[in-house]
């Protein structure tokens, strides 16, 4: 690590995971009391032990007058209230005694976990190798600065030599100043974050037991139009140091301590924050700062001249400009931070004795320093070539170099698993294709979220939608068992050709049915576009099933042969209708980092995992049902097993809100309702359109056919119509045929010999014998000699068309209505599987806080577990409709086979849609085309630790625009003409 790049960073923390328990008064937001608060505890005691005192009441107002039993009752209840006042002394949190020797003991441990904290940080930046380069400011005054007589609180004083204005004299620099406030400014690559660094650690070296505690804060996580300095201040503490969280309320230790007087704020970066809030910003500083807390400011040098025009200087602060490296400070820091050779020069001994102009220009600025040590920092290297007119005729030509050279160097070392070129390679193609431009703070970001962006538009879709099948496929096996279950699944080709079509769906209804990007409004508008959107899709593909199969005899999906396209159609039909369920729920094409309702709670690792088991105990109970529900159970189980995990290895620190119980449910009904209305009309819409479209054309296909006479041959088959209507077809010779039986009592089944169903652990009884097919009310009957009535529903499926035709004969609106009626019952439940889908993603879905993120890490971690607990929630409650509509109709029934369809996509989509998801498939496309590393978020720590990305809350930066500039310009026009950097001067 380089020690004069700009290492703007989100702040470091050793154990980030506790989220202040306050209500905001700016925003009004309610959150967590915390347990430990006296006034809650007493409340909980005392309504304990009322509880305990009326059911002593019940238990001897009712009693018969037996001592024996009331005295026993009396014993119980002594006991648990002696149990409850236990447990409560156990669990409640040791409180200091907020005396002021209690906050200075609090102070010095604070003061001990920043010292490792930044010390580990300096090593890993080599600051200390062999020592920071040595850069020199000057004061500044009016208008960037007060007044001098306001800073120096009397007499203006005479400028301090030239000699005391080093980095190294810092801390005395800001002692000297009598409000103790310091403002350092600089252009990019100044090396301001450095000093803050080194500023921190040498008043941790002064600094004597009791004393302030500097503290380095980013300034990018604060929103000074919605929080106080004091109260971000106190919460950044509280989160990043968990101790200092305890207390009761808003009077946390990180509170005390700052109302004590015991921490310094280090803010690095006023230039991070949105233009629009600096002038704020400063507003809120000279408001909010007295005596009791000092401060020292890092900014540019033209953003702090823009926030002061908008706002106002920072009342009685020394202002000091960073200036430009002189050459003989350049020349002494590169020839001893380089080997020596045997005479005692330097491979730069003879580059700076006599440099050109443009390497003295570009030598100037600490960040061109800093990659020139890393370059030329290989003995294979000689520095003797930037010497070279031809090469180097101007600066930009070095900084080009400087800048093209880094990341091979910085990933050089034969310790490292990442090759230098293939690591330069990545980096340029993340630098083109997916970071972009914070449009509110002016900077490259790179989010792991947005990595999906780097696909093209069509593996956008087709990703999500493969990975959703992929993930539901283990699954299909089990759906063969139960009569709830489609017996055809069994068969190889029919799950192929159906995922097949699902997959189709699924992919148009991605691209066309969920909203663009995260925040857009589910209005009257946009839910009349998809509304008119999925009316279009469904048309379409019920014209395909029209002119391919259309339904004839009606509609039936249980034990029943079903052609190829059929299968392939209903699964376009399943997968447009999962779309759907998810857009009214509230997904988007672009999801952003979740987290769930109870992140900012002590103990939501404890909370998830409580859920994972409460959901594997609940999957475990359709098992004591019988064997038809083992694909729910093992739903439950499996659901339950993986939130448990995902609890292992949650965020490392709060990045949401805490929300009451009773919020959570509050959002979940609203879900709800909004999700079964929206759902069901959606859903009915849909499947009576469907259902009209195939019926039309079944209609048309029967009325194409002349009416035959009441009683005529066709082929081996004998047609009549009886006097009182029904219709009826008898064989003129053997027909072959298997019978399966269900058990005593149920009608057989009656199908063709080889056909293509599941017999189900079905015997099946050949028969060869003469039969006669009649279509009466409930559907076809089959009969033979000796034999009882079977159902012929695939019999007359495999008829010769004309015989099948002269079944089917029915009114026209009566085969419309065959078809719609189904699929009309199907959208009630589309309605049932979808409210419950809304509902819980609407309850478990609280957006992360990006920008208070430790890291990238611990974002992807939270919506990790907030996805797979959504997907979990959502499968079991979608399983448990389907379960409880399979206990209430007749098997085999519509609504007996298609729950089992779609809501075993529901869990698996649930997760592959969230942005946790999106990265996993981003990550496989990156890898296979060699744009990206197959382990990527472990390549991107790798580059932060190096010093080639820094970290600002949940983004990655690389270290400066120019880098990421150069890089994206070397990417796009590899081979090409010479890009122009972005000079630093």
């Amino acid at each position: 690590m380089l020690p004069c790049a700009s290492l703007r960073t989100g702040t470091p923390t050793p154990d980030a995971s506790f989220h202040l328990g306050r209500r905001s008064a700016d925003t009004g937001q309610a959150m967590w009391t915390p347990l430990g608060e006296a006034r809650v505890r007493r409340r909980v005691g005392l309504g304990v032990v009322a509880a305990a005192l009326v059911a002593l009441t019940a238990v001897l107002a009712s009693g018969d007058g037996d001592n024996d039993e009331a005295s026993m009752w009396i014993s119980a209840i002594s006991a648990f209230v002696s149990v409850c006042a236990l447990v409560a002394d156990l669990l409640r949190a040791p409180a200091g005694d907020g005396t002021p020797g209690e906050r200075r003991r609090r102070a010095d441990e604070l003061a001990e976990a920043v010292q490792a904290q930044w010390a580990a940080e300096a090593r890993l930046r080599r600051l200390q190798d062999p020592e920071p380069l040595s850069v020199r400011w000057s004061r500044v005054g009016p208008p960037l600065a007060d007044h001098r007589r306001n800073v120096r609180r009397g007499p203006v004083l005479p400028e301090p030599r030239d000699g005391d204005q080093r980095l190294e004299r810092i801390v005395e620099t800001f002692r000297s100043v009598p409000s103790r406030r310091l403002v350092v400014l600089g252009g990019p690559g100044a090396g301001k974050t450095v000093l803050a660094v080194r500023f921190v650690l040498g008043m941790l070296a002064v600094r004597r037991p009791g004393d302030r505690v500097p503290v380095l804060f980013a300034l990018a996580s604060w929103d000074p139009c919605s929080a106080g300095l004091r109260e971000w201040l106190a919460e950044r503490l509280a989160t990043e140091y968990r101790p200092l969280g305890t207390g009761g309320g808003a009077c946390t230790s990180a509170r005390e301590l700052l109302e004590a007087g015991l921490v310094l704020p280090v803010l690095d970066g006023l230039d991070e924050l949105p233009e629009r809030v600096r002038g704020e910003a400063l507003r809120r500083l000279n408001a909010e700062l007295d005596d009791r807390l000092p401060v020292l400011l890092t900014c540019r040098t033209t953003d702090w001249a823009r926030a002061v025009q908008a706002g106002d200087v920072v009342t009685a602060a020394e202002v000091v400009e960073l200036r430009p490296l002189d050459f003989t400070t350049v020349r002494a820091y590169l020839e001893c931070t380089t080997p020596s050779r045997g005479d005692g020069s330097t491979v730069w001994t003879p580059v700076l004795a006599a440099p050109s102009v443009p390497l003295s220009e570009v030598l100037r600025s600490p960040l061109m320093v800093a990659l020139a040590r890393t370059v030329y920092g290989d003995r294979c290297r000689d520095p003797a070539e930037l010497l070279d007119a031809g090469r180097f005729a101007t600066a930009e030509h070095i900084e080009e170099h400087l800048l093209d050279a880094f990341v091979p160097a910085a990933f050089g070392d034969a310790r490292g698993t990442w090759h230098p070129e293939a690591a330069h390679r990545w980096l340029r193609c993340l630098a083109r294709d997916v970071g972009g431009r914070d449009r509110v703070h002016g900077i490259w970001r790179l989010a792991w979220w947005e990595l999906p962006t780097a696909m093209p538009r069509a593996m956008r879709v087709i990703g999500p939608a493969v990975l959703t099948l992929l993930t539901a496929f283990w699954l299909v096996p089990l759906a063969g068992y139960g009569d709830g279950a489609t017996r055809d699944w069994r068969l190889s080709p029919s799950v192929l050709v159906h995922l097949t079509g699902l997959l189709l769906g699924l992919c148009f209804g991605l691209a066309f049915l969920l909203p663009s990007r995260p925040g857009v409004g589910r209005g009257p508008r946009e839910l009349g576009r998809t509304a008119v959107t999925l009316t279009v899709a469904v048309t379409a593909v019920g014209v395909a099933y029209g002119l391919v199969v259309p339904p004839v005899v009606g509609l039936r999906f249980s034990d029943a042969i079903t052609p190829k396209p059929v299968w392939f159609l209903n699964g376009c039909f399943f997968g447009l209708i999962v779309s759907m369920l998810f857009a009214v729920a509230g997904l988007s094409g672009r999801p952003s980092p979740m987290a769930l309702p109870w992140s900012g709670g002590p103990n939501r690792r404890g909370t998830c995992r409580a859920l994972g088991i409460a959901l594997a105990l609940v999957g475990l109970v359709p098992l004591a049902v019988g064997r038809r529900h083992v694909l729910l159970a093992v739903t439950g189980v499996v659901a339950g097993t993986m939130l448990c995990l995902a609890a292992q290895r949650y965020g490392k620190r709060a990045t949401a809100p805490y929300r009451v119980p009773t919020a959570v449910l509050r959002s979940f009904g609203s879900g709800l309702l909004r999700g079964l209305f929206l759902c069901q009309a959606f859903g009915v819409l849909a499947s009576v359109v469907f259902g009209g479209v195939i019926g039309a054309f079944a209609a048309h296909e029967i009325r194409s056919v002349a009416a035959p006479a009441s009683e005529r041959v066709i082929g081996d088959w004998h047609v009549r119509m009886s006097a009182d209507g029904i219709r009826s077809a008898t064989s003129t010779k053997p027909y072959p045929f298997l019978l399966l039986h269900d058990g005593e009592g149920a009608e057989p089944l009656a199908i063709p010999r080889n056909a293509d169903i599941a017999y189900k652990g079905r015997v099946p009884e050949p028969v060869y014998d003469r039969v006669r097919i009649r279509m009466e009310s409930e559907g076809p009957v089959l009969t033979s000699p000796g034999r009882p009535p079977a159902d012929a529903w695939n019999v007359v499926l495999t008829l010769p068309q004309p015989v099948r035709l002269w079944l089917a004969q029915r009114p026209t609106l009566v085969v419309v209505r065959d078809a719609v009626v189904p699929f009309a019952a199907f959208g009630l439940l589309i309605g049932a599987v979808g409210g419950c889908a809304a509902g819980v993603h609407r309850a478990l879905s609280v957006p992360s806080d990006n920008m208070r993120a430790t890291g990238p890490r611990g974002t992807l971690r939270t919506d990790r577990a907030a996805a797979l607990a959504r997907s979990a929630l959502a499968a079991v409650l979608a399983g448990g409709t389907c379960l409880a509509l399979a206990w209430a109709v007749p098997t085999g029934s519509l609504w007996n086979t298609m729950p089992t369809e779609l809501w075993t996509t529901i869990g698996p989509a649930a997760a592959a849609l969230s942005a946790w998801g999106r990265l996993g498939v981003a990550r496989v496309w990156l890898a296979v085309t060699g744009r990206a590393p197959w382990r990527l978020m472990r390549f991107l720590d790798e580059a932060h630790r190096r010093g080639v990305l820094r970290q600002s809350g949940a983004h990655y930066e690389f270290r400066h625009l120019c880098l990421q500039q150069r890089l994206a310009a070397r990417n796009a026009d590899a081979g090409g003409a010479r890009p122009a950097a972005r000079s630093l001067r």
